[in-house]
């Protein structure tokens, strides 16, 4: 069985600035999501943490069925220093204009939310650079 061609197309100014903020498309295989975006978080002691972008289109994905509108949901896994809890933790919101009319949250409200978290739950990295 062949696995799906990988759409990397961009489709609005959002997706054009996760590409430009060091996110790399992927294909998601867990959210059942069109594709996942993903961005590696890290500093010079290693990886802090992931940041995914779950990429969904219910009209494209289900024709017929839904109105064709991009959304996206982040979500973010955190570890303790013994790497035996996880924490996951999901950041939903309108990132593009819709006729809604809903307030947009920007890449850098949810960037910052993210390491909010990190920094104040004292989680660990995943990985840790071999001379700390």
């Amino acid at each position: 069985m062949s696995e799906k061609k990988l759409d990397k197309t961009i489709y609005n100014e959002f997706e054009q600035e996760l590409i430009d903020n060091g996110y790399v498309i992927y294909h998601d295989s867990w959210k059942k999501a069109i594709r996942l975006i993903q961005k590696k978080i890290k500093d010079e002691k290693g990886v802090k943490y992931f940041i995914n972008v779950y990429h969904y289109n219910f009209g494209k994905q289900y024709p017929g069925k839904a109105e064709e509108n991009d959304s996206y949901m982040f979500s973010a896994q955190f570890t303790n220093e013994e790497k035996n809890h996880l924490a996951n933790v999901d950041f939903s919101s309108d990132f593009i204009p819709n006729k809604y009319d809903n307030p947009i949250s920007t890449l850098e409200q949810v960037e910052e939310f993210y390491e909010k978290i990190f920094l104040n739950f004292n989680f660990d990295y995943y990985e840790k650079e071999d001379n700390i």
